[in-house]
């Protein structure tokens, strides 16, 4: 199944989200802060995917706040697409 994920290349990008995303790409390894303000701002938010190197120092808090508010967390990659071009993608899951 294809789904359009915004694609979120470093903490600026963060500043234009306007609320309505469902699915997300984490280009740059975010903080518990950057999530906690994702999650804040994005209520219909139902994916968050990041590389797997960033996947696995997601802390068990970031992790269980993600769990209650029923948003999944995957494990992918993104290559050589431009956020200068087009913020959005669409990937297979």
């Amino acid at each position: 199944m294809k789904v359009v994920f915004r694609i979120i290349g470093g903490e600026e990008d963060l500043k234009d989200i306007d609320g309505k995303e469902e699915n997300v790409h984490f280009c740059f390894r975010p903080s518990e802060k950057n999530i906690f303000e994702l999650v804040t701002k994005s209520p219909k938010l139902k994916r968050i995917q990041l590389p797997s190197s960033y996947h696995k120092t997601i802390s068990n808090t970031t992790k269980t706040l993600l769990k209650m508010k029923n948003i999944k967390l995957l494990t992918g990659d993104i290559w050589g697409h431009r956020t200068d071009i087009d913020r959005f993608a669409e990937i297979e899951i």
